[in-house]
């Protein structure tokens, strides 16, 4: 179980609670995670997919290493784990890591963990942005509604997206489960997408806490204005312009890009709700109704 008090604590203070809970003796206090290349540990920037790890990725990167002018330069700050090939060298740079894995003894280099910060969405929102971004790769022309229902179908059966689940990811309740209820001796940070939102200042707060408590407000706020949807649309669009390669453009996607589709694509709260039916929203929340309250989404 979550902490009871974990979904409406502040965002500022939901390390230290997270510390607590988890890792038991240690001290209520900023931690000031050690990332550098010397000390070979790794912060992980984990998530189901299609929950935020873009815009914490980004949030993080612009707070330690200033501004960001592209994807590539966010995938050599942090790269993405899925696209290393297991070499350990290209992990240690930073010590920041992304990942879309569920955390086991399994995942790449979890001996060298010393922290992580995991971001959750609700998993309405999740479920719609993970169709979109599945149509973007596999198609041209606008989904039709018989296609997105055949996909809530789908992603209701599994419990999450079919693709992920073949891939270590596993469901959407059993990556969440992994990183915020299984036994760590490390401190998980746990991010709500819709707090982000709602209060991005906040996240960037606890975000510094993890990594740079020494972080003034004017820090804070540079980090979270260099990544807000419209500064990360813009890089997009440069990106996609110059043909650089990195999560936002992909000379595969080209005909994709062509025809309009984007990663960055409306980031707002939401947008799942609104597209379920009545009947296809009461199946979701019975599917991950104990989690959805945990985290304070019912």
């Amino acid at each position: 179980m979550l902490r009871e008090d974990d979904a409406a604590a502040p965002l500022a203070i939901q390390l230290r609670a997270t510390i607590a809970s988890r890792s038991g003796s240690r001290a209520l206090k900023q931690v000031g995670i050690d990332v550098s290349a010397e000390s070979k540990k790794l912060v992980w920037i984990a998530s189901y997919p299609k929950s935020g790890n873009t815009w914490v990725r980004f949030m993080a990167c612009n707070l330690l290493f200033g501004r960001q002018e592209s994807a590539a330069s966010l995938n050599t700050l942090a790269p993405d784990v899925h696209e290393l090939g297991g070499a350990p060298d290209c992990a240690a740079s930073t010590g920041l890591l992304k990942t879309h894995f569920a955390f086991t003894p399994r995942l790449p280099f979890a001996d060298r963990t010393a922290a992580a910060i995991y971001v959750v969405r609700d998993p309405a929102d999740v479920l719609a942005s993970n169709f979109f971004y599945s149509q973007r790769s596999q198609r041209l022309a606008e989904a039709s509604q018989s296609e997105f229902n055949q996909y809530v179908d789908q992603f209701l059966e599994h419990r999450g997206d079919p693709r992920w689940t073949l891939l270590d990811m596993g469901s959407w309740e059993d990556n969440v489960r992994s990183w915020l209820t299984t036994p760590v001796d490390f401190p998980v940070l746990r991010l709500r997408y819709e707090d982000m939102i709602d209060d991005p200042l906040s996240a960037c707060e606890a975000i510094a806490g993890l990594l740079r408590p020494e972080s003034s407000r004017a820090d804070l706020k540079q980090a979270v204005d260099n990544s807000s949807f419209e500064r990360m649309r813009d890089i997009e669009r440069a990106d996609v312009r110059n043909q650089r390669v990195g999560i936002f453009y992909k000379p595969y996607l080209q005909a994709s890009i062509d025809a309009g589709n984007r990663f960055m694509r409306r980031g707002m709260v939401g947008d799942g709700s609104a597209r379920l039916s009545a009947e296809q929203h009461s199946r979701l929340r019975c599917s991950f109704g104990p989690l959805l309250a945990e985290l304070g989404y019912v």
